[in-house]
């Protein structure tokens, strides 16, 4: 998928034979793997008689998603609009839940939201079978109500089913801990991908640019396909980043930090990352695995890839990153003609 997307076939040649003119272009790429399996924690679910549906849990939103990844996972089982769950996070009053680090927390909060949500949703249609005269099971959740299965006719709203809670909100911790729960059908581990990067290097000046950048990435079940996307732009810009431009400068007799300061640390703006395509790999295969975590796997490769581009490119390896004009040209002066 990912020579297919980055031409890879059409435009590999053998390393240093990108044609005459100083501008050498060229493609590399690497491939990584990372475990992202869940971490242990608790969800608390509160239905209420009116049918509002609340989580509280103590992980946290780094910015990538979390709360709608916990509020889709509730709102699909109990067959209501994200929309309709409030999402409580962030503070350590709320049920002990995971940390964020290792790409663990999107199975971790996937699997006591849906613990907690589907102990839920059983106790509702122990209520409802007995207001429709069924059995629990051949009921379903579905668009706001809870009916026969495959049958909207013989129904409640979901208003309605919960009213028969009574006076008080129904409220079930859901609780996970990978150590006792072994081959959990909800979640897994071990995710793996492929990046390739195509580069332009100016052999006067030492300048890599991009032209263009390729990941491929698999990670069982993805919950929000969205953010799953975002993450990997995200993880592909650190990685041009980092690559390229991230440095971190210490002084070698004091071990002062030297560059510590914003306006001294170069990050990349849009021209300077060029086109970047992100493509999930989706069979039916990984969503039998279930929720693996994604934050950091995609930032892997990057640095691999760009550095094999650019030794594709001139014949000659920049063996310390970021690769920054100066090392681009001592490799070249000690390399040789590439």
């Amino acid at each position: 998928m990912g020579a297919d997307l980055i031409g890879w076939r059409e435009n590999r040649h053998p390393r240093g034979q990108s044609g005459s003119g100083p501008i050498k272009r060229g493609l590399g790429m690497a491939l990584h793997t990372w475990g992202g399996g869940p971490f242990k924690g608790n969800c608390l679910v509160k239905v209420h008689p009116d049918g509002a549906v609340e989580a509280y849990l103590g992980s946290q939103d780094l910015g990538t998603g979390t709360r709608t990844v916990i509020a889709t996972v509730i709102a699909e089982t109990f067959g209501l609009p994200v929309s309709a769950v409030k999402v409580n996070i962030g503070s350590s009053a709320y049920p002990e839940a995971n940390p964020s680090g290792g790409s663990i927390t999107v199975g971790s909060v996937s699997e006591t939201s849906r613990r907690a949500s589907q102990e839920s949703l059983d106790k509702i249609f122990e209520l409802a079978a007995q207001k429709l005269q069924v059995e629990a099971d051949t009921l379903e959740a579905r668009e706001g109500r809870i009916q026969v299965k495959g049958d909207a006719k013989k129904s409640l709203t979901w208003q309605q089913a919960c009213r028969l809670l009574g006076m008080n909100a129904l409220e079930v911790t859901g609780k996970f801990d990978p150590a006792t729960v072994k081959n959990s059908p909800l979640s897994s581990s071990q995710v793996g991908g492929v990046q390739m990067a195509e580069v332009a290097v100016d052999r006067r000046t030492g300048v890599v640019k991009m032209k263009k950048f390729v990941a491929v990435q698999d990670m069982g079940l993805v919950i929000n396909p969205k953010t799953a996307r975002s993450q990997m732009y995200g993880a592909v810009i650190m990685g041009i980043a980092y690559a390229l431009f991230e440095e971190r400068i210490m002084d070698a007799k004091t071990g002062a930090f030297l560059n510590a300061e914003l306006s001294d640390y170069k990050l990349p703006r849009l021209g300077d990352v060029g086109e970047i395509v992100v493509e999930p790999w989706q069979p039916e295969s990984e969503y039998k695995r279930g929720v693996v975590g994604l934050g950091e796997p995609p930032v892997i490769s990057p640095g691999a890839a760009i550095s094999n581009a650019v030794c594709n490119a001139l014949g000659v390896r920049v063996p310390v990153l970021p690769l920054t004009p100066k090392r681009v040209l001592d490799a070249i002066k000690k390399g040789g003609k590439a």
